[in-house]
């Protein structure tokens, strides 16, 4: 009970969000960070509180630790949360949750011994919480919104509306304000992607809602999010590591910047010989140097502004984007052949529509008087009506010939429009002769079914 009143008593005095600083990425099982103007080593599996000083690490604590196979189980990689007053040590992959006081001892504050289903989790200080988000475990990955309460000593749950059915793991995140932050994760779902996908969230744990803001930003320039690898965060800013280069990301601002400067031996996290290693209120730049006899560590202190001044940032643009906005950015070179084909093809049918209409006037015109009047007769019947032979004689003006000219005038004019036809349309044969029932000597005439509605359009120059 004095180690949930001692811890919720540190909590209620914490200092605000923007003094706050987050470490990961550290060995499994040993935390760094710096304490009471002192640079810490707290080794969980061997049990050992360690100092470094000039001259390399001196031990100058110890503490308990946890029977075999916990010892190992339940302190993988640890994370470091810090304000000017609060100090917390915690787990992903496991429930375990420190606290280093004032004076430099360690106390262990919870009384949880699970392990193994929230690896990867976001873990998050709201001031007054601290949050586990996400998480994966041996059979599937998770949206769950896990919090430390300190009189219970356990972690509770939080449900979160909606509910991301599968889940998320890994990524950054950056406080908007007490127990609002922005966050960029990977997706849970499994995807045919050859890299991991991710998805943008907005985390409001007061109203308990998760609201989608987009993908993964589609960048022509920089590391892919999946290749960054980030080790702290102050503030809002997220800072990680691709290639020997520092990167900077702030999800707030939703900008990526890539630090122009190389810091050489303080390009990464401090690995207990050399690297970067955060406060709440300073950057600790730290470097060691050994010969045969003698070890010799440098330790330089810098204000977050001139760290960052340092670094010489540049921007390089959005981390996250809309899904719409993605989906055009991702397949720009399909859309721009789809484009481009769409455009093409719309010339090409204005350009035929154009030689179309040249067509049909010049075959319009190159028919005789009779041959058009015929022609236009025929257009203008129904589908279901044929054109007898008197009836075609009485269009031509021929009903007085005898009956020998009339089908020799008949034949002429039929087949001059078919002639034409073929000359300027390319169509062999578009007029149908149908066998009269009653005599099967007779032939009425239409045109072809399949070809009138093509055809119709004549009837403006006929």
């Amino acid at each position: 009970m004095r180690a949930a009143q001692t811890f919720l008593l540190l909590w209620c005095a914490g200092a605000p969000l923007g003094a706050q600083t987050v470490q990961y990425n550290c060995p499994d099982g040993i935390a760094y960070l710096y304490h009471n103007d002192s640079i810490k080593q707290i080794d969980f599996h061997r049990g050992h509180i360690a100092s470094l000083h000039n001259t390399g690490w001196v031990v100058n604590d110890s503490f308990e630790v946890l029977p075999d196979p916990m010892r190992l189980l339940l302190h993988p990689s640890p994370v470091v949360t810090q304000t000017p007053d609060t100090t917390i040590i915690h787990f992903t992959g496991s429930g375990l949750v420190y606290t280093v006081h004032k004076n430099g001892s360690l106390e262990r504050l919870d009384r949880t011994f699970y392990a193994g289903y929230n690896y990867g989790a976001l873990r998050y200080y709201d001031g007054s919480k601290l949050w586990s988000l996400g998480g994966s475990g041996i059979w599937n990955v998770q949206d769950l919104a896990l919090f430390y309460e300190p009189e219970l000593r356990e972690w509770e749950r939080r449900t979160m509306t909606p509910s991301v059915p599968d889940g998320f793991v890994g990524g950054l995140y950056s406080p908007n304000e007490p127990g609002v932050l922005t966050s960029i994760v990977q997706d849970g779902a499994p995807s045919s992607m050859p890299e991991p996908t991710y998805s943008a969230y907005l985390m409001d744990l007061n109203s308990a809602t998760y609201t989608r803001l987009g993908v993964a930003a589609v960048r022509s320039k920089g590391p892919a999010l999946h290749e960054l690898t980030p080790f702290g965060q102050w503030g809002s800013t997220n800072i990680a590591l691709f290639e020997g280069r520092l990167y900077l990301a702030d999800l707030v601002a939703n900008e990526l910047e890539t630090c122009e400067a190389l810091l050489n031996v303080y390009s990464n996290p401090f690995n207990g010989r050399h690297g970067i290693l955060l406060a709440p209120d300073k950057v600790i730049l730290i470097q060691t140097a050994s010969t045969i006899t003698n070890v010799h560590v440098k330790i330089e202190r810098l204000t977050y502004d001139a760290f960052v001044a340092q670094l010489k940032p540049q921007t390089i643009g959005p981390i996250y984007e809309s899904g719409p906005l993605s989906s055009v950015k991702a397949n720009w070179k399909g859309l721009s052949l789809v484009a481009v084909s769409f455009i093409a093809l719309t010339v090409l049918i204005l350009r035929y529509q154009r030689s179309r209409r040249s067509i049909e006037r010049n075959f319009a015109q190159s028919l005789s008087p009779l041959a058009r009047l015929a022609l236009r007769h025929l257009l203008l019947q129904s589908t279901d009506s044929l054109v007898t032979p008197d009836e075609l004689n009485q269009i031509l003006g021929i009903e007085d010939k005898t009956w020998d000219n009339q089908r020799k005038i008949r034949s002429t004019v039929l087949q001059e429009i078919e002639e034409k036809g073929m000359e300027f349309l390319g169509v062999p044969s578009f007029i149908e002769r149908v066998a009269s029932e009653e005599d099967r000597r007779i032939r009425r005439y239409r045109i072809k079914l399949e070809l009138r509605d093509d055809l119709l359009p004549f009837l403006k120059y006929v």
